[in-house]
């Protein structure tokens, strides 16, 4: 099982700031399968199920293999029940080392030597899924929502919102953000007292750079999907709607995304709080945020988010 953890790693890396050649084949409609001449449901339902895999399957995967109420056995047979659906029709649907992957992690998982080995190969291939999503995500043609547009009722996204609620930060690890091309950077501070065991993780994984994205549904927020693999403790969580401009979150079951808000947000949803942008970079995170949005939306060309200690 050695071999293919490493072989797994290998790719995950190489995709960290490189779109896999699949998912590009993918996309361009080289890879040709679709009814009626065309490949847009095809880049559909890889999009969409990359995202349950990855998100919906395989992190809540990883918490059961690390659960001591599960056996191994008992975890392994819940890998062949809900992965196979989603590797074997990704496999036939242009995803074909993933597909291989997903084979033989399912294969040799039964073979573990220890319960540590077989969390770490499914961390493994966790996080390889993780960097496809994230650029199946990235060049999904959310243009086409341009055409099916609606009138926001006055008022209703700040209706949500509860100041009061908002998380107080103590200062802790100071980092720098930076943007490219944009040439934009900013310094935050981790919330190193409030959500020391998360902050830990991301720390240990810096500097790192990866493609930045912007929220689809739920408003002025963008995120990225950091080369992380986060089942860390979790103290305090924040609703969206209720958070600072500046706030940075932490998505561990959606692809461990780090996510900045830079304006308004409609999702009253709780999520971790990793830290907060000083507030006098707000109009800088604006820009940032605008040029992201107009990335996702427009013509694709990607945004790179460096994230480093200060």
């Amino acid at each position: 099982m050695s071999d293919v953890v490493k072989a797994v790693k290998e790719k995950t890396a190489a995709y960290e700031s490189t779109e896999p050649k699949e998912l590009y084949d993918i996309r361009t409609g080289t890879f040709a399968v679709g009814t009626n001449n065309q490949y847009f449901t095809n880049l559909d339902f890889v999009n969409g199920m990359l995202r349950d895999q990855s998100m919906y399957t395989w992190y809540p995967l990883l918490l059961t293999f690390q659960d001591m109420r599960f056996t191994l056995e008992q975890a392994c047979a819940l890998v062949h029940r809900f992965d196979y659906a989603y590797s074997n029709y990704l496999r036939y649907s242009g995803l074909q080392e993933m597909g291989a992957f997903a084979e033989a992690i399912t294969k040799f998982l039964p073979t573990a030597s220890s319960r540590e080995e077989a969390v770490e190969a499914v961390k493994a291939f966790l996080g390889y899924l993780n960097r496809l999503a994230a650029w199946s995500f990235h060049y999904f043609p959310w243009s086409i929502g341009k055409h099916l547009t609606y009138e926001t009722p006055e008022g209703s996204i700040a209706a949500l919102a509860d100041p009061s609620r908002r998380v107080k930060i103590a200062d802790g690890q100071k980092v720098r953000l930076t943007w490219e091309p944009l040439d934009i950077s900013v310094i935050a501070y981790l919330a190193s007292k409030e959500n020391p065991e998360l902050c830990d993780d991301v720390i240990a994984a810096l500097p790192f750079t990866v493609v930045q994205d912007h929220a689809v549904v739920s408003g002025e927020s963008m995120y990225a999907w950091a080369p992380v693999v986060s089942t860390a403790k979790v103290n305090v969580k924040e609703r969206q709607c209720d958070a600072p401009v500046g706030r940075i979150r932490y998505s561990q079951g959606t692809g461990n995304k780090i996510i900045v808000q830079y304006g308004e947000v409609t999702e009253d949803i709780a999520t971790p709080v990793l830290g907060e942008i000083l507030p006098e970079y707000a109009d800088d995170i604006y820009k940032v945020g605008r040029a992201v949005l107009e990335s996702n939306f427009g013509d694709k060309t990607p945004i790179m988010l460096k994230v480093e200690l200060a």
